[in-house]
């Protein structure tokens, strides 16, 4: 039997002022509750991944996304919901954030903190990714 995915999209997000990256909390009552991740989220039926990664990061941040790029894609294999992420890289200049629901905090903070408060499979991707010369490109 096939396994079904649902896939998402989620970004790294980049603030070319700031010089800083974007973390987000995880509101409590979900399955992540108090985690700390990258913006993003599921792609709806019929929808272009890149058209998921626009509106969900409106959606969770208040981010018109126009500079972004699209990087890897990460299956997470968990039992009751596996998933696939298409990662993507966004920069921006917008420094407030408007929150939905689904976070109770957001920071942006240097690469030594964002890499202190995300979880290993999110440090793997950062890493793969090559997001640190990705930044350099926008210094």
């Amino acid at each position: 039997m096939a396994i079904k995915y649902w896939v998402g999209a989620k970004a790294f997000v980049y603030n070319t002022k700031l010089k800083k990256l974007l973390v987000m909390q995880r509101a409590y009552g979900d399955t992540s509750a108090g985690m700390w991740e990258n913006p993003g989220g599921k792609k709806e039926i019929g929808e272009d991944i890149r058209d998921t990664l626009k509106r969900e990061i409106l959606e969770e941040t208040g981010i018109i996304v126009e500079d972004y790029r699209m990087l890897y894609a990460t299956a997470i294999n968990e039992e009751k919901s596996p998933f696939m992420i298409i990662g993507f890289f966004v920069a921006t200049d917008k420094e407030e954030i408007e929150m939905s629901i689904e976070h109770v905090k957001y920071r942006w903070v240097d690469v030594e903190d964002y890499l202190s408060l995300v979880d290993r499979g999110i440090k793997k991707d950062f890493k793969d990714a090559k997001i640190e010369e990705i930044i350099k490109e926008y210094e």
